[in-house]
């Protein structure tokens, strides 16, 4: 009956024989189907580790067995269920990863039959350092003496805000000068005060770091300006030439004594200086003698120099290229006070002052009458050159106040010749000082 049954049923199913034997039909069986989210893993403006998680589900309907899970690449790590993981439908599990950095690949191997292998991108960006500029004050900048400057600069940050960065503003010369947050718009700034520069060169620097430690900072070199003077005479490296001496009982410097037809010279050989910039202040002594001739102050050009002595006479130890003296001229420029008048020579009668270059005598590049200056004493000079500028005063009283042409830098000794003619003085130097600049000028 069974058997009739089946017979019969047959032809009324449309069954096939393909169909009878060419899958088997299991009641209740199906497939397993892993399902990862997220797909990837990104970050950005990475700080340290990282932690993120990835969840794996089974969305199929049968068991689904996770047996690998790896990572290809750097700066990931992978923490799972022991393996391997069986996971029945609707199921799932927590993978999770921790980065500090890098491209990776994350590799889930399971029994999937559609997809055997799942491969998910991971990547970590670190964060960058802040980006830091000083606006002001500029490189190469001088900074006035007693005044306080402006300092600017501006940061920015690709991660955090302007205002969540710390600022430091130091000097190599002081250390730190002020600490302090950004506005929003990534400016910041302080005043400097002048009892907080020290004079001379010096690196100012602003250091920026942001919330995960990263720094960057940006320096400018500037030069705090201010005078300073010192007693040159004082110097053991004056070079003597001719009748000048140091008068150890007196402390001053001779140049000559009231003797006919001398010359002397003496000039400060341990430092050259730059020959168009010069500040310097003495007392002369002009006297003793029967009138003749007078001193000189000089910048010997050291790249052509032959020697420390100019002329006899009108030469005043300094000068040639003239008929009242045979020279020899020194190069360089020098500033005499003229005590005697050599007719067709001088350009007054008076005692004069007489700004020269390259001991031309005979040709001043300007000069100006002076009251007497003979056997009335001790005068103060003052000679301030900042070319093409020059300044003298004699007793506070200014005779060049103006600008001249002609001036070239170049290296030079700083010194004093005097000379006698026919007739004679005595040529003294004394309370030199010499003014120096920490910025140059």
């Amino acid at each position: 009956m069974l058997l009739t049954m089946l017979l019969l049923l047959s032809p009324l199913g449309g069954c096939s024989d393909y169909e009878l034997h060419g899958k088997e039909i299991v009641p209740g069986a199906g497939s397993p189907d892993i399902d990862v989210d997220p797909a990837s893993a990104f970050f950005s403006g990475l700080c340290g580790a990282e932690q993120t998680e990835i969840t794996a589900g089974n969305v199929g309907d049968a068991d689904l067995t996770i047996s690998a899970v790896e990572i290809a690449g750097s700066g990931w790590e992978v923490r799972t269920e022991a393996l391997p993981i069986v996971l029945a439908p609707g199921e799932s599990t927590v993978m999770r990863l921790t980065t500090t950095g890098g491209d990776a690949t994350l590799r889930i191997s399971s029994d999937d039959p559609d997809e055997s292998a799942v491969n998910l991108p991971l990547t970590a960006e670190a964060g960058g350092p802040p980006v830091v500029e000083i606006v002001a004050p500029a490189a190469g900048e001088i900074l006035p003496g007693a005044q306080e400057v402006a300092v600017i600069g501006a940061v920015s940050d690709g991660e955090d805000a302007p205002g969540a960065l710390s600022l430091v503003w130091s000097t190599d010369a002081a250390g730190v000068l002020d600490r302090g947050a950004a506005a929003a718009d990534g400016s910041a700034g302080f005043r400097w005060a002048a009892a907080d520069r020290p004079p001379g060169a010096q690196t100012l620097t602003l250091e920026a770091t942001d919330t995960c430690g990263l720094s960057a900072s940006a320096s400018v070199t500037v030069c705090q300006d201010g005078a300073f003077t010192y007693d040159a005479l004082a110097l053991s490296s004056w070079h003597y030439e001719g009748q000048s001496r140091w008068d150890s009982y007196n402390n001053w410097l001779q140049l000559t004594d009231a003797t006919g037809n001398v010359v002397g010279s003496a000039f400060e050989t341990g430092t050259t200086v730059s020959g168009d910039q010069v500040d310097i202040s003495f007392s002369f002594y002009i006297g003793g003698g029967t009138g003749a001739d007078g001193i000189s102050l000089t910048a010997l050009d050291t790249a052509r120099m032959t020697g420390f002595l100019g002329g006899t006479g009108c030469g005043i130890g300094y000068g040639g290229d003239a008929p009242c003296t045979a020279g020899p001229a020194l190069p360089g420029w020098s500033i005499e006070v003229d005590t005697y008048y050599n007719e067709g020579q001088d350009p007054t009668a008076d005692d004069h002052l007489m700004f020269t270059f390259d001991g031309d005598v005979d040709d001043p590049a300007i000069w100006a009458s002076l009251p007497e200056m003979e056997d009335t004493g001790w005068h103060t000079m003052e000679v301030y050159v900042s070319a093409p500028h020059v300044y003298v005063s004699i007793d506070g009283v200014p005779y060049f106040d103006t600008d001249l042409s002609g001036f070239t830098p170049f290296p030079a000794y700083v010194g004093f010749t005097a000379g006698t003619g026919g007739l004679t003085n005595n040529h003294l130097i004394d309370a030199l000082q010499v003014t120096d600049y920490y910025c140059g000028d």
